[in-house]
């Protein structure tokens, strides 16, 4: 262990290497912070998709339960359903956020470190940072590319969710559910390209923080 950090490093083996150069004191007054930081926005982007996934499944089911309640049934359905919609709406521009904060820290501690390797002395370390440089990039890259693709299925789930909205605010009728039936079947599909895009999501976030602790 690199002076006592014990926190999931991001890009691995070049953690260690300017932890080794840089000195203890400049490590953990400077680039461990950025780690700390950079390793907190990814727990916390994981824990809000994760809400957004139970989200989906959520307004789903509030979707669901319109086409097979009765007649009595159909405007507590169609409540339930609106305040579902507004909760998903919500939900993922959370995500977003906090995906869109991750990114930026992730852009702060790659520049973080690209410094401390610049300021090394020893030709075998700057290499070996350098050899990281590439790995470290893809990951943010992956990051950013996983974080699109659910911004991209969002978009029409969220207009589909929408629809069904004004058109049984229109028409709370069995027949005016009828009519949405083909809108219903859109956002079912839709909302199972979400929660696999989230799913992805999470996952890249799991391979990243897998990296081994720095020094270990």
């Amino acid at each position: 262990m690199v002076c006592g950090i014990v926190r999931r490093g991001i890009a691995g083996g070049v953690l260690a290497v300017v932890a080794l150069s840089a000195g203890c004191a400049t490590w953990r007054g400077g680039q461990a912070k950025e780690v700390t930081r950079t390793v907190t926005s990814m727990e916390r982007t994981r824990a809000e998709l994760a809400r957004a996934q139970v989200q989906v499944d959520d307004v789903l089911a509030a979707m669901s339960q319109l086409t097979v309640v009765p007649l009595e049934g159909l405007r507590p359905a169609f409540k339930a359903f609106t305040s579902q919609v507004s909760q998903t709406v919500s939900q993922a521009e959370a995500a977003r956020r906090r995906a869109d904060a991750m990114r930026g820290r992730w852009r702060e501690y790659i520049e973080s470190w690209e410094v401390e390797i610049d300021r090394l002395s020893s030709p075998e370390l700057q290499a070996k940072g350098a050899e990281r440089r590439q790995t470290v990039r893809e990951n943010y890259g992956r990051l950013r590319d996983v974080a699109r693709a659910l911004d991209d299925a969002y978009q029409p789930f969220l207009r589909q969710l929408r629809d069904i909205q004004r058109a049984l605010s229109l028409d709370l009728t069995p027949e005016g559910v009828r009519a949405a039936q083909s809108t219903v079947d859109l956002a079912r599909k839709s909302g199972g390209d979400v929660r696999a895009r989230i799913t992805d999501f999470i996952a890249e976030i799991d391979r990243v923080m897998a990296v081994s602790p720095p020094g270990k």
